[in-house]
This record gives C-alpha cells, structure tokens and sequence, in this order.
C-alpha cells in the first residue's frame, strides 16, 4: 500500500489529486491537504473580487468531489516536514497540530504577490493570492460601491491579475451608472514597466491597453510605488496617489514558509527547487510543481508560472507516479508553451499563439478563455459533468434577469 499526500488544491494540486485518486489501486491511498472547503480556479480570482464569479457553477468542494473521484480531502495547512519519519505537519482549522505520513509527497501551494518589501505594502493593500482574500476583496469592494460617491482604486501590477482586475471592476462600475446610488469608480493601474503585460509580445501589450483605455482605466506606466500607507500610495518621484482600495499585484513569489522546508533546496523566489522529473533535488519522495516549483528544461530554462503549465505539469506527474508506484522510473517533464489567453471583461480577450507570432482578440477568443477552464473542469471531473455545467451555464445565462 502506497499514501500519496498532496499539499494544495489549487488547479495543479486537485488535478493531480483527481487524477491519481480515478487510477490508484483499491489499497492505495490519495490524501489532499488544504485549508479551504471549495475549490475556486485561481485565474478566476478577479472575478470574486469584483463580485461577478458564479459561486453556484464555478466552484467545487473538496469534501464531496474527492468522495467522487478516489481522493480524501483533509483540511489543514503544511506547516513544515519530517523527511526523516516521512511525516507532514498540518495546522488544522480547530487550532491543533497534527502529523500525516506519506510514501510520497506531492507540493503544489502555488505562489503569492511579491510586495518586493515595499514600506507598508503588506498593510495597507489587498491581495488575490487565496479565496480568501478575494471573498475579502468583494465585502470591501461592495461597500464602497454602495457609498454613492466618486471613489478611487489603486492597482500596482498591470501584468494578467491587475489587468484583468482593472477591466472587471471597470465593467461593474459602468454597469452600476443608472444607479443614483452606487459609487463612480475611479480606477488607476500602476506599472514599474513601460507597458502593460510587460513580458508579453509588444503587440499584445498595445491591443491591451486600448482596450483598458476604451473602459476608462487610468494607466500609470513607468511608476514605481515606494510606500503605502492608508489614504494611498507615494511613488518613487515623491507624487501621492491617493485612494480608496489599493491593490498589489506585481510579481510573484511561492510563500516565505515554503522557503527551504524541511531541509528542501529552494531558489530567491522561495520557489521548491526540482528535478526535470519534478522531484526535489534533496528527496526523490518529495516532488513539487505549479508556481511554488523551479523545474528546469533540458535548454536552461524553467517552466514559466502560468496556468496551463500547471495542468501539463499535474497530468505528467499523475502518469510518472503511477508508474513509480508500479516499480517504473520517472520520466522527465517537457513544457511546450501553447500561448497565453487575457481576459478583459466578459465579452473580449486577447491571445499569443504560435510562439507568440499571432496574435488573436475578440469575443471569440473570450470564448477560448473559458474553454480554458472548462478543460480544468473536464480533467478534475470528467467530460460529463464539464457538458452539464456548460448546459446549467448557458441556462442560466438565458433565464437570469439582468
């Protein structure tokens, strides 16, 4: 009998976990740890933060899902590793802490925003790493959009998160201008970069700007945020960007806690340092993929921190431990990046295809976008029940008042 243990369900770790939990023998044994009930698509975090993700369709629970699907969910937090006994320790929701062993261990915490130890950042902003703080993100945003005045919203990142978040509140806001009542948001999207998407094609960072523009986001290029406080933001040339709700989405890191983990090599990023197999350098029973996770190519490169990697990384990882299960060796990960999809509102997004040579916008490529998630829903729950999710969507879309 073997006990796989897999720390996080966001989309790599509840992939894999579906995956393993469908295929594993009778006697073997696949154990999910997260701290969370329900499952939300991170890429989908702007969405609750502005108050438009379907709660109803678009979400998942852990506890019944994994009764479906071969896994047990077991809600807690990693807090650190006993390679020696094989042991995880787990923070649980009542305050206690408890030991869980493991043949193998699987990481998959995903990352966080970098605040880069801007003064007061931490403090005094909002963040959309966790559903938690996207649920946090909406009760703050709905308050302020019931206060009938002009308001303001500072964005620092204009990279997929702060773009797609910029464009969604400005949505909302536009949708909300009958209301007498309801706040006029005045949103400002603030970049160290010259342009937004900045590791993006030049021309997919211009097609995303004029749309952002068309939807009246104030874009601030070229500004770096020295300090927060509460009434705002300072930048580094001493101007004063006074706010409402700020927000901090630049960059990204795995979280201070991961950083060397129980004797585990990591990189400056606190990033898990692995194997092209995705095991860790330091333990061959310790494996770790998604953004949390520094996997190496045979060119020199590292597998760069998008969704779609995450998704080939946990369905590889499903099939090589299988095979390691049944006495096969591991095999090596190869990424071969399929382009990058941003959403700006619901009905428009912009896409790199073909190494980023062509690029695609429109309503039809929003379409991909949630195709997109809909392939996550097909891989975690089966081709059946992603059609009838599609079908109650559609539905819904039909017969929901506006």
């Amino acid at each position: 009998m073997s006990r796989v243990v897999i720390v996080g369900g966001g989309a790599a770790g509840l992939e894999l976990a579906s995956l393993l939990g469908r295929s594993v023998n009778k006697q073997d044994e696949v154990i999910l740890v997260e701290g969370e009930t329900h499952h939300y698509w991170k890429p989908r975090f702007h969405e609750i933060a502005a108050g438009t993700f379907d709660n109803d369709l678009d979400s998942l629970c852990y506890f019944s899902h994994g009764a479906k699907n071969g896994y047990r969910h077991y809600q807690g937090r990693m807090t650190n590793i006993n390679r020696e006994e094989k042991q995880l320790v787990v923070y649980k929701p009542n305050g206690e802490t408890d030991t869980l062993a493991y043949d193998y261990l699987v990481i998959a915490v995903g990352a966080i925003s970098n605040d880069f130890a801007t003064k007061g950042a931490l403090e005094h902003s909002l963040f959309l790493d966790t559903p938690e703080q996207a649920r946090e993100s909406w009760q703050q945003i709905s308050a302020l959009l019931r206060s009938g005045e002009q308001r303001t919203i500072n964005i620092v990142g204009a990279g997929a998160t702060g773009l797609e978040l910029a464009a969604e509140l400005a949505k909302v806001s536009g949708k909300l201008e009958r209301n007498p009542h309801a706040a006029r948001l005045t949103i400002n999207l603030i970049e160290a970069a010259d342009r937004v998407l900045p590791n993006s094609p030049l021309k997919m960072s211009q097609q995303a700007q004029s749309r952002l523009e068309k939807f009246n986001v104030n874009l601030l290029l070229n500004t770096r945020i020295a300090s927060v406080d509460k009434q705002g933001m300072t930048t580094s040339e001493g101007i004063t960007l006074d706010a409402d709700l700020q927000f901090w989405a630049a960059g990204i890191k795995a979280p201070d806690w991961l950083k060397n983990i129980g004797g585990l090599e990591s990189n400056n990023a606190n990033q898990l340092v692995v194997q092209q197999t995705l095991a860790t350098t330091q333990d061959p029973s310790i494996f770790s993929l998604g953004d949390c996770a520094a996997i190496p190519q045979a060119d020199g490169s590292t597998v760069p921190p998008k969704a779609q990697a995450a998704n080939r990384a946990a369905v590889h990882l499903a099939k090589s431990l299988l095979g390691l299960m049944q006495g096969k060796t591991l095999t090596p990960f190869v990424y071969k990046d399929g382009g990058m999809v941003v959403a700006i509102g619901h009905n428009y997004a912009i896409s790199t295809m073909m190494n980023d040579r062509l690029i695609l916008k429109g309503r039809l490529v929003r379409r991909l976008y949630d195709t997109i998630f809909r392939l996550h829903q097909k891989t975690v729950s089966g081709f059946l029940t992603m059609s009838r999710l599609i079908i109650a969507k559609r539905l819904k879309c039909i017969f929901q008042p506006n």
